[in-house]
């Protein structure tokens, strides 16, 4: 699924489902030099099992236009932005490394 994010097209993968804001969200973050991919079995067993999954590519990763965030702090405001571009007013945040 695509969303606008700062202006910019980003990519999220949903586990194939559906995504659904009035569902429980959870939103994988990678690290540096990953995407979305790196979340695969997690996202797609939560998202077969009640959850709404958005493992999203940062900014200039894999399928999202845009410049890679410099700072955790970019990436941060770029995860609000992102929650807000889905209509998610709560969410999970799952990371690793740089993510």
């Amino acid at each position: 699924m695509y969303l606008q994010v700062n202006n910019a097209s980003t990519y999220c993968y949903t586990g194939g489902k559906p995504f659904d804001a009035a569902k429980p969200t959870v939103v994988f973050i990678h690290g540096v030099l990953n995407d979305h991919s790196v979340w695969i079995l997690q996202s797609r067993y939560l998202a077969h099992h009640g959850w709404n999954v958005l493992a999203v590519d940062l900014p200039g990763h894999c399928k999202s236009e845009g410049e890679a965030p410099a700072s955790v702090e970019e990436a941060a405001d770029f995860v609000a932005a992102l929650l807000d571009a889905a209509g998610v007013q709560k969410a999970a945040l799952v990371g690793h490394s740089w993510g």
